[in-house]
């Protein structure tokens, strides 16, 4: 195509008016440009080449249309990699062959399986089911309750008399690396596990409230109760509900913990204050004791569940720590790291060899050995 024509395709682009086929070339004309001049540049000049180039794209993009792009632009942000995660991502759907500039990360890849349905559940009297290898239907029955494997991945805790006779065992559900798995509690409510996770409940809630307690991250549908408040116990923040739709992240390697809230409203308490959120919006608690309230990216905090990594503007480290609970590998960085923040997508259910591929595209030195993740900066 001419410039005059590549100019008018990313008009067309920035106002949402491509077709897929548009979208794909464009998308591989960039990074097809982006490797060549990468390749006639010294590394001292390589992240003015990456913003000139994508501010061709983007630069003049209207105010309105900036949450319609495919991605976001920022002048950390890694884009090499950016458009290796759509390219590659996009091209998995429409059957388009997009071809790697560099070898293979490894000479013989390994293969290292994504996570799946996987926990096992600990009753208060020291009984354990690992969930994965129950057969549906009924696996254990209290006093007054049962504990009914519905479907591979979800499990209900069900009370099938009066709650007054009904006894109240705590029990706690927990995810390994490589895990997920939903839990319906006993009021009805639903949680969903993200990997390396827990939460722990009764059988039977008390008449005053409701109460469970979470390590890692977990998403929450609560039945609204308003004469019994849901409340949620992590470290450093506590939520308290009636009825709504929320996700905690509170991950003990993370730098914070996040309640963000979807739909209702919910109460939040950090270490300095309490606060009543808005749906869209979030708490921040870091390990300082600072808390703070910000608009949530909603897609991204829920791309866990709906099977996919999004990365809006992350750290490599973010993105390390999520790679290594999902596959169950370890990270080992190996000296110096690029500052990059990264942007882009991918679905969970790949091989992380598709994913360490893509992760050529940037600055980034990435080897399999076993389950340790070797990760360093390219020379």
């Amino acid at each position: 195509m001419t410039e005059k024509e590549i100019h008018a395709l990313i008009g067309r682009y920035i106002s949402g008016e491509c077709s897929q086929e548009e979208r794909d070339f464009l998308e591989r004309w960039y990074a097809n440009e982006l490797q060549k001049r990468i390749s006639e540049t010294n590394e001292s000049d390589l992240r003015t080449v990456k913003e000139e180039l994508w501010e061709r794209i983007v630069d003049e993009r209207p105010e309105i249309t900036k949450r319609r792009i495919a991605w976001r632009v920022w002048a950390s942000v890694a884009a090499v990699l950016l458009v290796g995660f759509f390219v590659i991502y996009q091209s998995q759907e429409t059957q388009h062959t997009y071809k790697t500039p560099e070898e293979k990360i490894v000479a013989h890849p390994q293969h290292v399986m994504p996570g799946g349905n996987k926990a096992i559940l600990t009753m208060g009297d020291g009984k354990q089911f690992v969930l994965t290898d129950e057969d549906e239907g009924v696996i254990e029955e209290g006093d007054g309750f049962v504990i009914r494997k519905q479907e591979d991945g979800l499990v209900s805790f069900e009370i099938i008399d009066h709650p007054n006779h009904v006894a109240s065992i705590n029990n706690t559900i927990e995810t390994p690396k490589g895990g997920i798995y939903q839990v319906v509690l006993p009021d009805g409510s639903k949680a969903w596990l993200n990997s390396a996770s827990s939460i722990s409940f009764p059988s039977n809630f008390s008449k005053e409230e409701r109460k469970v307690s979470i390590k890692g991250e977990v998403y929450f549908e609560v039945q609204r109760d308003v004469s019994r408040p849901f409340r949620v116990e992590a470290s450093r923040q506590q939520v308290e509900v009636l009825g709504t739709k929320f996700n905690i992240n509170a991950y003990a390697d993370e730098p914070y913990i996040r309640t963000s809230l979807l739909e209702g409203s919910v109460s939040v308490k950090g270490a300095e204050r309490e606060h009543v959120l808005k749906p869209g919006f979030e708490m921040i608690t870091n390990k300082n004791g600072k808390d703070r309230i910000a608009k949530a990216d909603i897609e991204a905090i829920m791309a866990w569940k709906e099977g996919v990594f999004q990365f809006d503007r992350v750290e490599l480290g973010v993105l390390m720590r999520q790679l290594a609970r999902w596959y169950d590998v370890e990270v080992i960085y190996t000296g110096a790291y690029p500052k990059d923040e990264f942007v882009g997508k991918i679905k969970r259910n790949e091989d992380i060899q598709k994913v360490l591929d893509i992760l050529t595209y940037g600055n980034i030195d990435v080897s399999l050995e076993g389950r340790k993740l070797m990760v360093g900066q390219k020379n």
